[in-house]
């Protein structure tokens, strides 16, 4: 079997074969298309008597030759290079599509690699036009000239070639306008006539994509672009009108015309964006051309559940574009003597509330209105950031009754589906109602900026509407949809609302605990409660109202939608911490009742100890004692059961997790030393080693006299239950998610006593060395690493700390060592580590000297794991060099590190700049220049000589912009946006990538 059967058997094996035997056969199938020989087997793979999988593989193979090794190819092969191309074509010309579309974009990369003749692209297309590729029709032939000349610019993004950049931009510019032009006169000739027969849609297709991809080059001004913006609108104009159709949906091909016509207008304008200034004469011009020509298109479509739902969002999608990128132009038109940029404005605002109230539900009857959302916002910027007061105060005043008016459509279309109604959605559409209804929040949002409280009354006028409409029915169980929206409208504002007794918020939290929830949907009154949880702040400052949202909050547990109540109660006992002392105990027995109970489900428990916590906070410190032993007992005695049973099922596990996530919240809550207005500037001093605090006029003592505080809840549940803690690590030492959730847990607890825990932090210490040496989860180097911070300085503790810091680096260097070859198995691991080293170096650096750590071997790792795909290891393995670089020159011991590692450093941070990291990524790593430029410089200037090398760290970029860039980095030592200025500019030009100067 010679080498083309082979390959043709292996491709008919992919395409038909197993996962498995795919996974091999692509591997084997990528190195023959590497191979030079690909040039010549793919053309007999491309014979029309082949399968046509084989002649796709023939075609993607020209393709990645073409993109990627066009240096294999001789200089006086090229012109046979072309004419095979262009036969090719024609023997595909009618087809497979597949195929003459890969040909399409392989005769455009061979004309990106022939750039250098200036007339390449008019002689290719002068060829097309002047039908001299043989038997292929006049039709087909200008089809495939569209194709060829639309992916043109886009394949210069991608492709290596030996010209420079430079110069393939100048030559794009050059040839832009005989492209467009060409282009354009085609639409026109087709389009004059009165009817385009059905073979040309495709040429049109292509055109229109043509002058949206060619758009960006040429240094044309935008006003020069006006026979290109009346010609797509003309194609679109076209497709919706040119004949009524029985169903009302336009044709697949119309439909694609027109959409693609709209895509390319969209384009235009957004490549003049940066100019906002200088064309606002022609984007009012252009835009009262778009309201002339689309609106009656949106008001025909002004419908439920329509055919053409996605031209309309199309021609939506080009007026937000058209704003975004010219909105002072066209908000000049808010107050203006100008008749035509006023009518301009006006037409655009009343074209986007129609958008806003589309008739129907999003998604499921309409999908235009979430357009609008942002329409609202960019206005009210606009506004709002205006200089002039007095211009700023008419413009606030004009827009305030369109917003008023806005508020009502917004609560209008929020209202949730009804229960018959359900049938109809699908979960897709439940969620895309879900980001609809947060959008419709952040919206309001805007329009409260631009209201004040005005607000409050539209939607005090609102609940009125929805509770009128409630009574109209009252036996009716699907009329809540409306006083539900409201009350979502108001949940959304809440943290606009300003301390101040609105009766507007009265007059609500009066209505919320009237409404008789038995009779609606429990959708009513898990919105009541998110909402009273909502207006947590206000409520603080409001005391008198506090009373009755416990009560509903309270009811809330024992409901359906306890998990609001939970929410709603953990917000307002964090917001109204002092003020619900009153009602704490009657509080904690609800809450202790709702956990024995059982309905509850995990999180709702979770989240209810949070608000235990906050309650025991601020209680009498008999009564913490007493509900402590009530309500953290019964957490303790299952885990002490599950212990004792030696039970480490699946089911056990599950119920060990929560217990230890419960216990955890409540530590992350309960701090009776929290500081107030009234002691923030209390001092602890230690005597006797007991606690003591000194507050300023502290009952019974003499002003400055320690009073004994008492121990902290925290620290007494752990003196009696450390035991415990240890045996239950010991039993689930392997399992990952139980030792982190212990860790976390403990981590919590550190958090909120600080110095407090000193009692016990012998123990704690060997607890997390236990877990440091068997099992280093992420959130035990967390703890460790806290526990390093806040007592290596302590000489009582110091010999402790120098174990934890011991352990740490131990267990990661081994398990580095043992994934050397696949660091991003331990990507979190890694991330954790250097996270660490990173407080380590600023806070403590002199760990590094006194402990017995292979720093070497520290850097070095560091070195690799920067060079990692993942984000997360690559950015703190960057911050960790950073710093470490940065306090090194004061320690005689990371100095030596530096020294020895710097050229590795700057080898391994080219290599990611040169195209191992992310390029969105790269400017991270100017960091690391500037540190060693700063600290170092002399040793810095011999480190980039590394530059120096042949094609290092590519091929790409030239000896002359190696030189330029180094210069530029060496001067620059503390303008950190200049360097990551250039480092992503030399990283674009490392892989071979064009950056486009905006217009």
């Amino acid at each position: 079997m010679d080498e083309v059967q082979s390959i043709e058997a292996a491709v008919l094996s992919f395409y038909r074969g197993g996962s498995e035997q795919q996974k091999e056969t692509h591997k084997w199938l990528q190195l023959v298309q590497n191979s030079p020989r690909a040039w010549s087997f793919c053309w007999e793979l491309m014979q029309l008597n082949k399968p046509s999988e084989i002649q796709f593989f023939g075609a993607i193979t020209l393709n990645s030759k073409l993109r990627s090794n066009w240096a294999e190819v001789p200089k006086e092969a090229h012109h046979e290079l072309k004419q095979k191309l262009l036969e090719t074509i024609v023997v595909f010309g009618n087809g497979p599509k597949i195929v003459l579309n890969r040909l399409c974009i392989s005769l455009g990369l061979f004309i990106v690699h022939m750039l250098r003749h200036p007339t390449v692209i008019e002689e290719v297309t002068n060829m097309f036009l002047h039908e001299q590729l043989g038997t292929l029709s006049k039709v087909t032939q200008i089809e495939i000239l569209m194709a060829v000349l639309e992916g043109i610019p886009e394949e210069v993004k991608n492709i290596r070639t030996q010209i420079p950049r430079s110069v393939v931009c100048e030559e794009l510019n050059r040839n832009a306008e005989f492209v467009m032009q060409t282009v354009v006169t085609y639409l026109n000739e087709k389009l004059s006539h009165s009817v385009v027969e059905q073979h040309d849609m495709n040429g049109l297709i292509n055109a229109a994509k043509c002058t949206g991809t060619w758009v960006a080059h040429g240094n044309v001004h935008l006003n020069d672009r006006e026979p290109m913006v009346q010609t797509l609108l003309k194609a679109v104009h076209y497709c919706y009108w040119k004949e009524p159709k029985d169903d009302g949906c336009l044709m697949p091909e119309e439909n694609e015309l027109a959409e693609t016509a709209l895509k390319s207008l969209a384009n235009i304008i957004s490549s003049y964006a940066t100019q906002n200034a200088k064309y606002s004469f022609t984007i009012i011009n252009y835009m009262k051309m778009f309201l002339d020509v689309l609106v009656p298109i949106l008001d025909a479509e002004y419908k439920e559940g329509n055919d053409n739902e996605n031209l309309a969002l199309m021609v939506y999608a080009l007026f937000i574009s058209t704003l975004e990128c010219f909105s002072s132009a066209i908000f000049a038109g808010i107050v203006t003597d100008s008749d035509e940029v006023s009518k301009v404005y006006t037409r655009t605002v009343d074209m986007l509330i129609k958008c806003t109230d589309k008739p129907g539900t999003y998604p499921v009857d309409e999908s235009c209105s979430t357009y609008a959302m942002e329409f609202w916002y960019m206005l009210q910027e606009e506004v709002l950031s205006m200089d002039s007061s007095e211009h700023k105060k008419r413009c606030l005043e004009a827009i305030k009754p369109v917003y008023a008016h806005v508020v009502k459509v917004l609560v209008r279309k929020s209202q949730l589906p009804t229960e018959s109604s359900l049938h109809k959605w699908t979960d897709d559409d439940l969620e895309a109602f879900r980001c609809y209804r947060q959008d419709i929040g952040d919206t309001l949002l805007s329009c409260h900026d631009v209201l004040g409280d005005l607000m409050l009354d539209v939607l005090s006028e609102a609940l009125d509407e929805s509770i009128m409409y409630l009574s109209y029915d009252p036996q009716s169980t699907e009329s809540w949809t409306l006083l539900e929206a409201t009350i979502h409208a108001f949940c959304s504002i809440a943290q606009k609302i300003e301390y101040t007794e609105h009766q507007q918020i009265v007059k609500l939290l009066r209505v919320l605990n009237e409404i008789p929830y038995e009779q609606y949907n429990d959708k009513l009154f898990g919105m009541a409660l998110e909402t009273v949880g909502a207006y947590s702040e206000w409520i603080g400052d409001n005391p008198k109202y506090l009373p009755s949202a416990i009560t509903l909050l309270v009811k809330g547990l024992n409901s359906t939608k306890a998990s609001q109540a939970t929410l709603g109660l953990k917000d307002l006992t964090s917001e109204c911490q002092k003020e619900v002392v009153p009602y704490a105990l009657p509080l904690l027995d609800a809450c202790r009742t709702a956990l024995q109970e059982g309905h509850l489900k995990n999180a709702e428990m979770i989240r209810l100890m949070y608000t235990v916590g906050n309650i025991l906070s601020v209680i009498a410190y008999d009564n913490i004692i007493l509900y402590l032993d009530a309500m953290v007992s019964p957490c303790f005695e299952e885990l002490q059961a599950h212990v004792q049973n030696n039970d480490r099922t699946e089911a056990t596990k599950a119920r060990v997790i929560l217990r230890l996530e419960m216990i955890s919240k409540l530590f992350s809550s309960l701090n009776i030393r929290k500081p107030t207005e009234h002691d923030g500037s209390s001092e602890k001093v230690v005597l006797g080693g007991q606690k003591m605090a000194t507050f300023p006029g502290t009952q019974g003592a003499t002003v400055g006299q320690p009073v004994q505080q008492p121990v902290q809840p925290i620290l007494l549940i752990l003196e009696k239950t450390m035991g415990l803690l240890k045996t239950l690590c010991t039993l689930w030492i392997h399992d990952e998610t139980v030792i982190d959730t212990l860790c976390k847990a403990l981590q919590q607890a550190l958090a909120n006593l600080l110095d407090d825990i000193k009692p016990l932090l012998t123990e704690m210490c060997c607890l997390v060395l236990s877990i440091l040496n068997t099992n280093c989860v992420v959130s035990a180097a967390d703890i460790a690493g806290n526990f390093i911070l806040m007592f290596y300085k302590d000489e009582d503790s110091q010999q402790l700390m120098v174990q934890l810091f011991t352990a740490i680096m131990d267990y990661n260097f081994n398990q580095m060592q043992l994934n050397i070859d696949k660091l991003s198995r331990i990507a979190d691991l890694i991330e954790t580590f250097y996270a660490f080293n990173t407080r380590i170096s600023k806070k403590i650096p002199i760990c590094y000297s006194e402990v017995q750590v292979d720093c070497m071997k520290l850097m070095d790792y560091a070195t690799k794991c920067m060079m990692l795909p993942e984000t997360g290891p690559m950015k703190k393995s960057v911050a960790f060099i950073t710093m470490f670089v940065k306090e090194s020159t004061n320690h005689p011991v990371m100095m030596n590190v530096v020294l020895a590692q710097g050229e590795n450093i700057v080898r391994s941070t080219f290599l990611c700049i040169g195209g191992t990291a992310l390029r969105t990524q790269v400017e991270i790593f100017a960091d690391i220049f500037l540190a060693l430029n700063f600290r170092y410089p002399p040793q810095f200037i011999q480190w980039m000589k590394l530059l120096e090398i042949p094609n290092f760290p590519t091929a790409f970029v030239s000896a002359s912009d190696k030189e330029q860039f180094m210069r530029k980095v060496i001067k620059e030592r503390v303008n950190k946006r200049l360097v990551q200025d250039y480092v992503r500019k030399f990283a674009a030009l490392c892989r071979n990538i064009v950056e486009y100067e905006t217009k």
